[in-house]
Order: C-alpha cells, then structure tokens, then sequence
C-alpha cells in the first residue's frame, strides 16, 4: 500500500492566498478604523496629574509650640495647622490694648470742653488723629495674636510639613507644603504635529495605570501652555549654536477632570495618564488660551479681621466712643 497517496499535498498557492487576505481583511478593519474614528482622534501617553500647590508660611515671629498635622493627611478650611507660642504677641497687643484705651480716654477729655478756650480744634484733631493711629495698631496686634494658629486656607492634602515643635519662625518662614483636594487637572504633552486638530472645548477620556483600562475618567480640553516646557525653563534652550539638531517639540495641553469621577476614584499630582481627545468638534482655533480659570478664595483672612475689629469696638465702647 502507498502511504505517500493518503497524505495530502501541500498547497504553496493556496496558503499564500489565505495569508494576503487575511493582511488584506486587517488592512481593510485598520482602514476603516482610521476613517470612522481614528482620524478624529489624538492620544499621548506623556500625560500626567498637576495640581493646585498651596504653600503655608508663618505670619509672625515666634516659637512652634504644635504640630498638628503630619505628611498625606487631609486638613479642612479653617483647620489648625500649627500653633506658634503667643506670648510675645500677646504682651504686644495689651500694650497697643492700653495705648488704645488711653488715646481714647483723651479724646473723650477734649471732646467733653470743646467749645472752651483752653482746647482748641486743631488739638482735638490731633487727639482724633492720634486715636485712629493707636486703633489701627490695636487691631495690628490683634490680629497678629490671632495668627498665632496656623489655619488652613482650604480643603486640601499636606503633602510636605517642614516644621517641628520648637523650631523658631519668622514671618515668611514655610511651615508645609500642601495640594488643593479640588485643584486637579492633567497636562497632556502633545507632540507639535497633533495640536492642530485639538481645540478647547474638545472631550476627552483618561486612563490610569492604577485603576486600569476598566476605570476611565472624562474631561474636557480647557487650554494650551504658552510656550513647551524648553522655552518655560529657567534656563531655556539655545538653539543658536552649529551642532543644532531638530528635536520634535511637545506641548502641555490642559484637561480638566469631571470631578464626580475624581471623588470616586481619586489621583494624586505627578501620576500618569493615558490621554485620548475627540478631534470631530474643529470650532475654535488652535492654542487658545482659556478665557477664566477656577477661582479659588478662602474667608479665614476676613473673619480674623472682623474678630479684630469686634475686639477694638468693645475696648471703644468702654470711653463711649463709636
């Protein structure tokens, strides 16, 4: 018996076949793929989350009496932070306290014998006017015992404390480093041969590595960096020079987060994204910048002042002055 006949022959021409129409079928899906979608799209992987950084420094001169916060923890507006000892302060207030009470009282004096030859109008104007110099220190001293409790700005993070119990500060002296818990977005670095299809306004989706494809965050394109990281340095490029080689140049994008999605699935400054814009809505022009930004305030500042302000009315209200 032939064993040779049973076995079929192999099929050069056929199998060439089949393996060009399987590269024509992936060609034609990756064609397709282009013309309906891709070609209205741009994506980078050189994308990373930026943050809004507060810096906490010291108001006055003084000792750090506490410490009440430490690196990654999150603090609340209003928040204290650190206590810097209130001795010297406060003995400077209670003088500007008695200095105040005294102007006051002899203002008072004058006002009761105006109208008598032994006090005369310009001396009760510079008693007036030595009152509000002696209440606009007051209220100085006031609030500078008040700043002897570090608060909190905002909501946010300490990411770096520099301080410890003990440590003397001055005015200026920084005591923390923190990020804004609402102040995230993501800079997405475009090569220069992609920013002329992304217009503000755009949608795009984001991935991270550490939740994976599965999770997906969505933002929209808000503006442009006026310049690449290069030209932004401290110390640019100089490109003047005869060994110059043509490097392809990319620009941050700015992309701001839906901050439902951030709530559910937070990220921390400096981890990066997998971007992706949808390019279809061509509106705009390119690289314009964004009109308005977040508008970020705290109240702390105005409740020390009106705090200071009921201080130095109470002290008034003892000589009856309004």
């Amino acid at each position: 018996m032939d064993t040779n006949s049973a076995t079929p022959k192999f099929n050069r021409l056929k199998a060439f076949q089949i393996f060009f129409g399987i590269l024509a079928f992936i060609f034609l899906l990756g064609f397709l793929y282009w013309i309906f979608i891709g070609r209205f799209s741009e994506s980078t992987d050189d994308a990373y989350v930026a943050g809004s950084q507060v810096q906490i420094v010291a108001q006055i001169e003084g000792a750090i009496s506490s410490v009440n916060v430490s690196d990654t923890q999150s603090v609340k507006e209003g928040q204290v932070l650190f206590q810097i000892d209130p001795t010297e302060v406060k003995l400077a207030s209670e003088k500007m306290d008695i200095d105040l009470l005294n102007a006051a009282a002899d203002y008072q004096r004058r006002i009761a014998l105006q109208g008598e030859a032994s006090v005369s109008k310009e001396e009760l104007d510079h008693a007036r006017l030595a009152l509000q110099k002696s209440s606009a220190n007051a209220r100085q001293a006031y609030i500078n015992v008040l700043r002897a409790q570090v608060l909190s700005p905002v909501a946010a993070v300490i990411a770096k404390r520099y301080t410890e119990v003990g440590q003397r500060v001055a005015p200026g002296t920084p005591l923390a480093l923190m990020v804004a818990s609402d102040g995230i977005w993501v800079d997405a670095n475009f090569k220069e041969d992609q920013l002329h299809k992304i217009r503000v306004g755009q949608d795009a989706t984001l991935e991270s590595d550490i939740y994976g494809s599965k999770i997906r965050y969505h933002g929209k394109v808000v503006g442009f960096a006026p310049g690449t990281g290069s030209t932004l340095a401290l110390l640019p490029a100089q490109n003047a020079t005869g060994n110059w080689v043509k490097v392809v140049q990319r620009l941050p994008v700015r992309i701001e987060f839906n901050p439902d999605e951030l709530k559910e699935y937070p990220l921390n400054i400096g981890l990066s994204l997998y971007v992706k814009v949808d390019t279809k809505n061509v509106n705009g022009v390119p690289l314009l910048a964004m009109k308005e930004g977040a508008v970020r305030t705290t109240d702390i500042y105005q409740k020390q002042f009106d705090a200071a302000e009921k201080h130095i009315q109470s002290l008034l209200n003892h000589t009856q002055i309004r």
